[in-house]
C-alpha cells in the first residue's frame, strides 16, 4: 500500500498521519469510561490502519506509538492522584504494544494483501489491484487478532481499558464472553475495524464489499447467536438459595500511612454500621465489609488491633451472624521459618473463630510489591517505594460461607484480572465475592473503570457476583452482566458509582451445583487460536517476503547482464 513519492510529498503529509493516529488514540479512549461513547469504538483501528498507509515502516512505529499515548495518557490520568508523575512515566509504556502493532500491519498488508508479482510490478500495478475476498478477509482477521495477542500480553500485568471493556454496559454484547472470554469480544471489534479500513481503501474497485460483509459483520453476528445456543443447551438451575448479605460501605478515605486517631476513626465507623446491619430483618446471613476497611491488622498488637477482634467478635457472638471483612494479615514465609511478612487478606469470622482466610493473590505492582527490586537501581526504588512488599497468595480456593455457598473471593485490583475468577470456579465457587477499596482515587474516574474492567467475570464464568465497595461500587452483576441491587447512598451521578456511606442487603440467587461455562473449562483457548492465526499469517507473510526478495534480486541480475 505505498505510492511514489511524488504523489504525497507534501510537507504536511507525514505530520498530518501522525496528527491523525494520536486522535484515533483519543478516539479509543472516549470509547471507554468514563466518557463510555461505546459507538466509536469500531472506528480507531480502522483509522490507525488508513493513517499507516504509505508510511515508512519507522514512521508507522511512530504513528502506534502516538495512537497509544492518545490512549493511554488520557485513559490512565487517573494516576495523578497516586502521583502526579506516573500518567507521564505509563503512558510511553504502554503506548509500546500499539507501536508493534502498527509496524507489524504494514508488513502484513503488504505481503498477505498482494501477490508477488503485483509488488514486483510496482506501485502503480499495486494501486489498481483489487484483492481477492478471501485476501482481505484473512488479512483483516490476522490483524484483529494479532490486536488480541498483544492486548493480552499487556493484560498479564494491566487488563485494564482494552478494545471489549467499550461494551461493559451492554449485556448482550458481553454474551460471548462465556464462552471466548473478553478476547473473543475484543477481537469481533478488532476484526469489524480492519474490515472496515479494508474496504474504505478498496471501495472503488469493489462496491458491493462482500469481504466485509462475509469476514467481520457474519462472524459479529453468529458468535452471539451460537452463545445464546449454548445457554439454551445448559439452563441456569431452577432451584437457587436467596442469599443475603449485609454489605457495609465505610466511605473511608485513604488511610494505609493511618495515625491511631484515623484508625480508631475507620474502626469506630465500620463497628457502628455494622451494630445497625445485625438489626436488620430478616437477618442477613453475612456482613460484608470492603477491602482493608480498618488501616490496622486485626490480629496486630496495636491498641487499635486489640479493640478490632474484641468488638467485632462481641458482634459476632450477640448476633450469630458471621463477617468476612478485608485486613492486613501474616503468613510465615517460607512456611516455619519464624519470618513473618505482610498479606492482603479477607478473613471470615463467625462465632467460633476464623473460619476461612484468602490471600490477594495478584498484587498491585508498584503499590503492593515493587518489581524486579533487586536489580532497579536503589534511587528509583527510594522514588517509588512503598516500604512494604505484601506476600502474594497461593489458594484459589473459595470460601465456604454456609454448607452449599462457596464463594469466590477477589481483592480489587485482582477482580479485573479473568484468571483469578476462572480459578475460584472451577474450584467449586457457585457465587462471586469482590472486597474493593478505592479510596486512592476519590475524585477521578478510576472507580467506574474499575467496575468496567472487572464486570465481564460474572459473565465469562456464568456466576453472580457481589461487589462491597468502600466508596462506591456495592451492587449485584448477573451472569448476564446485568447490574442491579444497587447500594443506595446520597449524591450524583451514576447509582454505581455513587461515593457515600451506607448499608444494604444484596440477595443473591446461588445455584447448589450451576453449570461451568466453555470459558471456564476451557480458559484462554480462543487467544491461544488468535495466537496460531497470528504465526500463521507471519508465516505465510514472511514467504511472500523472501520470495519478493528473490524475485528482486533476480530482475536486478537480470538488468545487470543486460547492460
Amino acid at each position: 500500500m505505498t505510492v511514489s513519492d511524488n504523489t504525497l510529498c507534501a510537507w504536511y503529509f507525514l505530520p498530518s498521519r501522525l496528527g491523525a493516529a494520536f486522535l484515533c488514540g483519543v478516539l479509543f479512549f472516549l470509547a471507554l469510561p468514563p466518557c463510555n461513547w461505546s459507538w466509536l469504538v469500531i472506528f480507531p483501528l480502522a483509522g490507525l490502519l488508513l493513517c499507516l498507509r504509505y508510511l515508512k515502516w519507522y514512521e508507522c512505529l511512530l504513528a502506534g506509538f502516538l495512537f497509544g499515548l492518545g490512549w493511554a495518557f488520557p485513559g490512565f490520568w487517573f494516576l495523578r492522584e497516586i502521583h502526579p508523575a506516573v500518567p507521564f512515566g505509563i503512558a510511553p509504556v504502554l503506548a509500546l504494544w500499539p507501536a508493534v502493532w502498527a509496524v507489524s500491519a504494514v508488513f502484513f498488508l503488504k505481503y498477505l494483501l498482494y501477490p508477488v508479482k503485483v509488488r514486483l510490478d510496482g506501485e502503480a500495478a499495486m494501486e489498481d489491484f483489487l484483492p481477492g475476498a478471501g485476501r482481505r478477509i484473512l488479512t483483516a482477521a490476522v490483524l484483529a487478532a494479532l490486536w488480541i495477542v498483544l492486548e493480552f500480553s499487556r493484560s498479564t500485568m494491566l487488563p485494564w481499558n482494552n478494545l471489549a471493556t467499550a461494551v461493559w454496559r451492554y449485556p448482550r454484547l458481553l454474551a460471548p464472553a462465556s464462552v471466548t472470554g473478553v478476547t473473543g469480544i475484543g477481537f469481533l471489534i478488532a476484526n469489524l475495524s480492519c474490515a472496515l479500513a479494508l474496504a474504505w481503501v478498496f471501495r472503488k474497485k469493489d462496491k458491493k464489499q462482500y469481504p466485509l460483509w462475509f469476514g467481520a459483520v457474519l462472524p459479529a453476528v453468529l458468535l452471539p447467536s451460537l452463545v445464546s445456543v449454548y445457554r439454551a443447551q445448559n439452563p441456569v438451575p431452577e432451584k437457587m438459595e436467596k442469599y443475603r448479605i449485609a454489605a457495609v460501605q465505610g466511605d473511608i478515605s485513604q488511610r494505609r500511612n493511618a495515625d491511631h486517631d484515623q484508625a480508631f476513626e475507620a474502626l469506630k465507623t465500620y463497628l457502628d454500621m455494622t451494630r445497625e446491619a445485625v438489626k436488620i430483618k430478616p437477618a442477613p446471613d453475612v456482613i460484608v465489609w470492603p477491602e482493608t476497611a480498618v488501616p490496622y491488622a486485626f490480629r496486630g498488637n496495636h491498641p487499635v488491633s486489640a479493640l478490632y477482634r474484641s468488638e467485632l467478635q462481641k458482634i459476632i457472638l450477640s448476633s450469630g451472624i458471621p463477617v468476612l471483612f478485608g485486613t492486613i494479615e501474616f503468613r510465615e514465609s517460607p512456611p516455619f521459618s519464624g519470618n513473618y511478612r505482610i498479606t492482603n487478606s479477607a478473613l471470615y469470622l463467625t462465632p467460633g473463630g476464623i473460619a476461612a482466610r484468602y490471600d490477594k493473590i495478584h498484587r498491585v505492582p508498584f503499590g503492593e510489591y515493587i518489581p524486579f527490586r533487586n536489580i532497579l537501581p536503589g534511587a528509583l526504588v527510594r522514588a517509588i517505594d512503598m516500604n512494604r512488599d505484601l506476600l502474594a497468595g497461593t489458594d484459589f480456593s473459595p470460601v465456604t460461607l454456609k454448607p452449599g455457598i462457596r464463594a469466590g473471593v477477589a481483592i480489587c485490583f485482582e477482580s479485573v484480572f479473568p484468571y483469578v475468577a476462572r480459578e475460584s470456579v472451577r474450584r467449586g465457587a457457585n457465587m462471586l465475592l469482590v472486597i474493593s477499596n478505592d479510596a486512592w482515587y476519590p475524585t477521578s474516574s478510576e472507580p467506574e473503570q474499575h467496575l468496567a474492567n472487572a464486570v465481564a467475570r460474572s459473565v465469562e464464568n456464568g456466576r453472580y457476583s457481589v461487589r462491597c465497595g468502600n466508596n462506591g461500587g456495592t451492587l449485584l452483576i448477573s451472569p448476564d452482566g446485568v447490574i442491579s441491587q444497587i447500594l443506595t447512598v446520597p449524591g450524583t451521578g451514576a447509582p454505581e458509582l455513587r461515593r457515600g456511606r451506607g448499608i444494604g442487603v444484596i440477595e443473591v440467587p446461588v445455584p447448589a451445583e450451576p453449570a461451568m461455562t466453555f470459558y471456564t473449562r476451557y480458559g484462554e483457548w480462543f487467544t491461544a487460536l488468535c495466537g496460531c492465526l497470528v504465526l500463521a499469517g507471519f508465516a505465510v507473510a514472511g514467504s511472500g517476503f523472501l520470495a519478493f526478495r528473490r524475485a528482486l534480486l533476480g530482475r536486478m541480475e537480470e538488468n545487470v547482464n543486460a547492460q
